[in-house]
């Protein structure tokens, strides 16, 4: 497995496959999702700025991120990583790659013939994420990167077979994190799950010192993490 980096604009990415030739498929997958997008900015520019589900009709990509604002009840833009993220496993899985992971700021979409983890920043936790032919696992944050939210979550993790759904519910999540304490926390994330169970596997949130999860979630272990390999800007 090999790791590769690459930067445009805002999208700031890890590329995990078994060759070269996977990763510029993921670049150009990347490149071409990200052109529909702003181009459909152009024309309607409510689409960048609503925190709300709008109306779309746009081509695969924009369709994808409505589809999942409106489910989760957010603004189009709250699943933008994740849909670009799963775009870009499709393109390297019908390329041919057996290992494709993309990290995009911390909403990841993975396809693997092989275990793997993925590390829950900022804890010593990690999901031991078995072969899989796809799953995504995307986190929002009220403390930590530069995507919006209105909760206190450190992180706010939702696991999705759908990339794009995962990230719009993992903002949903997090926007609902209070400042409150540890059986208000449990309660919060069972009810989310339940709520939304037909389109996720699990979540799982972390706020200071309490954590909470429900669903079907990969196994949790204790991994020692190493900040360098955090996809950040």
């Amino acid at each position: 497995m090999k790791r590769f980096k690459f930067r445009y604009k805002e999208t700031i990415v890890t590329i995990l496959s078994e060759s070269e030739e996977f990763f510029e498929v993921a670049v150009e997958a990347i490149l071409e999702a990200r052109s529909e997008i702003e181009e459909y900015i152009l024309l309607h520019p409510e689409f960048l700025t609503s925190y709300e589900p709008i109306d779309c009709h746009g081509g695969e990509i924009v369709s994808r991120m409505c589809k999942a604002a409106k489910i989760a009840k957010v603004g189009p833009m709250a699943s933008v990583a994740g849909t670009i993220a799963g775009f870009a496993v499709e393109r390297m899985v019908d390329a041919g790659a057996e290992i494709a992971i993309v990290d995009n700021g911390g909403d990841i979409a993975i396809h693997t013939n092989q275990e793997i983890l993925v590390g829950i920043y900022p804890t010593e936790f990690a999901f031991k994420v078995p072969p899989v032919d796809f799953l995504a696992i995307c986190t929002s944050s009220g403390k930590i990167g530069h995507s919006v939210s209105f909760g206190h979550a450190d992180a706010a993790t939702v696991i999705s077979k759908d990339s794009s759904v995962a990230d719009a519910l993992a903002t949903a999540l997090g926007n609902e994190i209070g400042d409150f304490g540890k059986e208000e926390l449990e309660k919060t994330v069972s009810d989310f799950y339940n709520k939304y169970s037909d389109y996720i596997e699990g979540v799982f949130v972390v706020k200071n010192d309490l954590i909470a999860y429900a669903g079907s979630n990969p196994k949790i272990v204790i991994a020692k993490g190493n900040e360098d390999l955090i996809t950040k800007g």
